[in-house]
């Protein structure tokens, strides 16, 4: 008798051994925990398997990271496979495209416990003693172009059915065309739930039929923010009940935008920037963090920070280090404006404004000119009233003359605002 209520494991995109992007070495930067963090977050996810005495666990594409040199790699990754194997946990495995990318992962060999699906053909794959029927294909060259789902097989009857899938799922900006397919074409394969892989972020596509990018289980560079792991589905006779995100990362990246507008002193600055560190810190649970940091803002700071790049890094590097041996700073971008020229680029809104507002004022407007004036007024944009701004967009020269007048009482509140002493410091 096949058992209709179990739990199991979806993940992708595990990239073990990728070569860590930013890992800029200097005193202190823990930079062998960040190269091994892809295998302490499998380890992780091999350890919570166990804790949750899953059925099965899936691997939805990308184990391995490109092509994938060092043998070892493939020997660690199978003895963490046995762990599961010996305590009766499948292993479901799918090639995505950087595995079809290395030469050597092709002649890796799995033993019992472990299934792989071929790259010829999509099939269905049965676990002895659960009801359930995974479909997949692996494949055979890193760049699939054509739709694989449409060869999927028709879903087992009676069995809990699930598509296992790496592709670029059309919709979904910046990533490759891989394995094309939208959601509707998963729907109408009539499956119960979808094990996609290669978007590294997760996200639930659909609950109906459930259709999950689990993300990938570590992240590996300052693009690939936040919590990362693996999704935990609960099946209960034959449905699923519940579908939950499993945090799996050992390294956490984030990237803290700390806005200097109104401050004046580097030490302000770096006060402001250690509450933003630790608040990193604190959110990441334990994790090490890894922080990319970028000053913005309108600060009388800019000069400073711009004229000495490589002391103002070493000076955040330091204090990341005062706040925690668990934080790591990545990179520092400068990316802050001057007062002086940004008063100055307001020194020329301010006279586009009056010279507008002189020509708002004037009496007995043309249709001619009023055009002229729509087209002017227009490139104010946002800055508009919405109401105003509405007004000018019919070509009726009626509606425009009606328009004038609230415009340039707008106008002419700009210009007074600009005009206004400015002093003391923003809050």
């Amino acid at each position: 008798m096949t058992a209709r209520t179990f739990t199991f494991l979806h993940a992708a995109d595990l990239h073990l051994d990728s070569p860590l992007r930013g890992l800029a070495r200097y005193p202190g930067a823990p930079v062998e925990r960040l190269r091994n963090a892809t295998r302490a977050a499998f380890v992780n996810l091999v350890e919570a398997a166990l804790a949750h005495r899953v059925a099965f666990v899936i691997v939805a594409g990308d184990v391995f990271d490109g092509d994938w040199r060092d043998y070892n790699s493939g020997l660690w990754f199978t003895s963490e496979a046995r762990r599961l194997v010996e305590a009766g946990i499948a292993l479901v495995l799918l090639r995505g495209n950087h595995d079809a990318e290395s030469r050597l992962t092709k002649g890796l060999r799995h033993g019992p416990g472990v299934y792989e699906f071929p790259t010829d053909a999509a099939v269905t794959h049965t676990l002895e003693g659960f009801d359930v029927a995974l479909h997949g294909q692996s494949f055979a060259v890193p760049h699939v172009t054509e739709n694989l789902v449409r060869a999927y097989p028709a879903p087992l009857p009676g069995a809990f059915n699930i598509g296992v899938l790496h592709t670029g799922l059309e919709g979904y900006e910046g990533h490759g065309r891989y394995a094309p397919c939208t959601p509707l074409d998963l729907q109408a394969k009539g499956y119960d739930y979808w094990a996609l892989g290669h978007i590294h972020q997760r996200q639930v596509v659909s609950q109906d039929p459930w259709i999950v990018f689990p993300g990938n289980l570590q992240g590996r560079h300052a693009r690939e923010l936040g919590p990362k792991g693996a999704t935990l589905v609960r099946v209960v006779e034959g449905q699923v009940s519940a579908v939950e995100a499993l945090e799996c990362d050992v390294a956490r990246w984030a990237h803290i935008e700390q806005d200097l507008t109104g401050i004046e002193t580097e030490a302000a600055a770096f006060v402001a920037l250690e509450r933003a560190l630790s608040l990193a810190l604190r959110s990441a649970d334990g994790r090490l963090v890894a922080a990319r940091v970028t000053f913005r803002g309108t600060t009388l700071l800019d000069g400073a920070l711009r004229a000495d790049p490589r002391r103002v890094e070493g000076e955040v590097r330091n204090l990341g280090l005062s706040v925690s041996a668990e934080l790591w700073v990545e990179k520092v971008l400068i990316e802050t404006e001057g007062v002086a020229q940004v008063e100055a680029q307001a020194q020329r809104s301010g006279d586009a404004f009056a010279a507008l507002a002189q020509r708002l004022s004037g009496a007995g407007l043309d249709d001619e000119e009023l055009t002229a004036l729509a087209a002017d007024l227009g490139r104010l944009g946002d800055r508009l009233p919405p109401n105003v701004a509405a007004a000018l967009q019919p070509k009726d020269p009626a509606v425009l003359r009606a328009a004038v007048e609230p415009a340039a009482r707008y106008l002419a509140a700009l210009l007074r605002h600009q005009e206004a002493p400015h002093g003391g410091s923003s809050a």
